[in-house]
């Protein structure tokens, strides 16, 4: 009998131990098992924000800079691009709504509150460019060309002179025209009277004529009038004063040619000598023939001077 309970409280024994073997592993796992898996969540919950985050600054970006690199001022111009004028000063308008800025021809312009600006530009015979750079608040720019043609409708200009105007051929023909210029060095005003009928002469003769003779002598009243019976019916004179302060006839010259201009209203004078007086800069060492820059403005004196006063005859 008592080794029959022995024997009981062995089993017993036995069966609690292997009972609680289970349990500790159990315990184990569910301790370890839930912290790996928070771990891991957490981690990924983590990462896809950081994600989301850049994609969206990304799209963001590129949304707010692709309109502003391919949206730039848009510019209109009159005349418009292959326009016909028929004036030499061409008063060019432009408008640009989101302009704040406006170059034009390299020239800094006035821009308006609702971006308009007007400039007053010379022209070549034929087509003359225009370059306009318009520059928003953002700083994006556009430039734009345009071209438009000067074309005088009232016949053609010719002109006659010595080497001064010899010296200014190519930018005097850029606004009169090509192949209008005959000078020649040390051609004398007696001279114009035939050079102007010879030029009267021609099939087609010309409705202006420019006379600049005189650097080479002086210029007498009966000079010019031997030349305006010549040229009595040419709807214009153009005559240019002297600029030649080496030689004694220069006041001579300048002022029979300024009394001649006043007697004759198919006349008009370039006053070539006040504008230049004194300035050493536009000349060469002779100071009497212009350098680069005297030539372009003498050029651009003659034709001021030309196409605001010429009034063809009527046939």
């Amino acid at each position: 009998m008592k080794r029959m309970m022995i024997l009981l409280v062995l089993v017993a024994l036995l069966a609690a131990a292997c009972s609680s073997a289970p349990a500790a592993d159990t315990s184990t796992t569910d301790t370890f098992a839930p912290l790996e898996s928070t771990t891991i969540v957490s981690a990924e919950t983590t990462a896809a924000p950081e994600s989301t985050t850049a994609t969206t600054a990304t799209t963001a970006t590129t949304a707010t800079t692709e309109p502003a690199a391919t949206e730039a001022p848009t510019v209109e111009t009159i005349p418009a691009d292959g326009d016909f004028v028929d004036t030499y000063i061409v008063e060019f308008v432009g408008r640009s709504e989101s302009a704040v800025e406006v170059l034009v021809n390299g020239e800094p312009v006035d821009v308006d509150a609702q971006g308009a600006f007007v400039v007053m530009l010379p022209s070549d015979i034929g087509e003359n460019e225009v370059v306009i750079e318009a520059i928003d608040e953002g700083g994006t720019t556009a430039v734009v060309s345009t071209t438009y043609v000067f074309a005088p409708e009232d016949g053609w200009i010719a002109a006659i002179g010595d080497s001064v105007m010899l010296g200014s051929k190519d930018e005097l023909e850029q606004r009169i025209g090509p192949g209008t210029v005959d000078a020649t060095v040390s051609r004398q005003f007696l001279h114009a009277p035939d050079l102007v009928g010879d030029l009267l002469a021609r099939p087609v003769p010309p409705q202006v004529i420019i006379v600049a003779l005189g650097t080479n002598g002086p210029v007498q009243e009966r000079h010019f009038e031997e030349l305006m019976e010549v040229a009595a019916d040419v709807p214009l004179m153009v005559f240019i004063n002297a600029h030649v302060p080496t030689r004694d006839w220069e006041a001579t010259t300048n002022r029979e040619l300024a009394a001649g201009v006043e007697r004759h209203e198919n006349t008009v004078l370039v006053d070539w000598f006040t504008p230049t007086e004194g300035r050493s800069d536009l000349f060469a060492a002779d100071n009497f023939h212009p350098t680069p820059a005297g030539r372009v403005i003498y050029a651009e004196l003659v034709a001021e001077a030309i196409y605001p006063n010429w009034e063809p005859l009527d046939d």
